[in-house]
């Protein structure tokens, strides 16, 4: 239930639905005060939701900085790598791996595998989405990682969780039965790894927490980027908006 419940409040979050709401609601409404008031906050929020200044300084408050590649000098026995990082929507499917815009979390994955940093890696990650057509990530991560020269001895694959909390549980036990003592990476997105560290930590699995796929950039006080609205701000603060959701539902349930 909390499953289905977490994808119809995705879409109540969503940061453009507020302001088509508010823009339709100036077209309905009867009183003229109510009209313009309306309109002027969908201005506004449209205004504060594509500019990239304004949110770069907040992903950069909120984006955890963990380790870095160079920093690591004895390797890690095992990379957990969270999913989320492929596109199942796309098609053709059958001939290659379709990567979303977050495909760094297994790229950075990946990379420290081949710089030794790491000497297995966990893919942990199901199907996401609610009818549970799509083929698991991690399996078909698996093959991918295969046909990329990665020993099949060396891939260790959970692929029946659908969020960051089941992530953690399934995790959980494969290292209990077959890993316990492992050294563990934890490899996330930067605005993901809070919560996937708390599901982790309430998990019992002892990790050190990997940031990869920052959103943060360098602050830039040019033109475009202060005034010019960005036409991806509102998909960015999507991911953010729904992050925070997360934690504090997660909170609730007691996954934290």
């Amino acid at each position: 239930m909390f499953f289905i419940l977490s994808k119809v409040l995705f879409f109540l979050i969503q940061p453009l639905n507020w302001v088509l709401g508010l823009m339709l609601y100036s077209l309905l409404a009867k009183k003229a005060v109510r009209k313009k008031c309306s309109l002027l906050l969908a201005v506004v929020l449209g205004f504060f939701f594509t500019n990239h200044f304004i949110f770069n300084e907040v992903v950069c408050w909120w984006e955890v900085e963990t380790v870095t590649m160079d920093e690591i000098s004895t390797p890690y026995d095992i990379g957990i790598l969270l999913g989320g990082y492929s596109n199942p929507h796309i098609r053709p499917t059958a001939d290659r791996m379709n990567f979303s815009r977050t495909a760094n979390r297994f790229l950075n994955a990946y990379e420290l595998y081949r710089a030794g940093k790491i000497r297995k890696i966990l893919l942990t990650g199901g199907s996401g989405s609610l009818r549970q057509n799509h083929p698991s990530e991690a399996v078909d991560a698996r093959l991918f990682l295969l046909e990329a020269g990665v020993p099949d001895s060396n891939i260790i694959v959970e692929g029946a969780s659908r969020n960051t909390y089941e992530n953690a549980i399934f995790t959980q036990k494969i290292l209990a039965e077959k890993y316990p003592g492992a050294s563990c990476l934890l490899i996330t997105s930067a605005w993901h790894m809070r919560r996937s560290m708390g599901c982790y930590k309430k998990a019992g699995v002892q990790f050190t927490p990997f940031s990869v796929d920052h959103l943060t950039e360098v602050r830039r006080w040019e033109f475009e980027n202060t005034v010019i609205p960005d036409r991806m701000g509102f998909a960015w603060w999507e991911a953010i908006i729904k992050e925070w959701v997360g934690c504090v539902m997660y909170w609730l349930q007691g996954y934290l």
